[in-house]
């Protein structure tokens, strides 16, 4: 049985919800699932969800909890880091406007992820122009820190916790 995207992030929904809002989770396991299909959704709540997932993806690097993207080299399934990006890169400007505050997170930890890691350390078979493109297309807008920005990107994504 093929899982969809509404029984993913209505699991991924709870378990968020359960830890307060923690997105340390299975992102290689039980929501081992390609979010960024639906990254241009017209649904604005499905485009939300999409997109806290590649947030939860980005923050499993970040806090180096554990590594969901491919680098080409695994033998086993991982997140696609090239396929999200790019997906991202053609609504950036539609998620600043609707979703401003997960558009923020996804940016904050783009750039922390860049600054500390390098894209090119972490992917060597990816193309620098990718890189390239993040860097141009999304790090040179300076963003201004909207207050409770973290507890309002999971309400754009109507998840509520305590």
């Amino acid at each position: 049985m093929t899982k969809t995207f509404e029984k993913t992030f209505e699991q991924l929904k709870q378990c968020i919800e359960d830890d307060g809002g923690i997105i340390d989770l299975g992102w290689c396991r039980e929501f081992l699932y390609p979010f960024y299909k639906h990254f241009s959704d017209e649904n604005l709540a499905k485009k939300a969800g999409a997109l806290i997932g590649f947030w939860g993806l980005l923050c499993e690097w970040e806090d180096e909890s554990g590594f969901p993207f491919c680098t080409g080299i695994e033998d086993y399934e991982f997140h696609h880091f090239d396929k999200y990006v790019k997906a991202f890169l053609k609504v950036k400007l539609d998620v600043k406007k609707e979703l401003p505050n997960i558009y923020f997170v996804i940016i904050a930890s783009l750039k922390l992820l860049d600054k500390r890691d390098g894209f090119e350390n972490k992917f060597p078979n990816l193309s620098y122009e990718l890189f390239s493109n993040i860097r141009n297309e999304l790090f040179q807008d300076y963003l201004e820190k909207p207050e409770d920005v973290y507890k309002n990107a999971f309400k754009e994504a109507k998840i509520f916790f305590k």
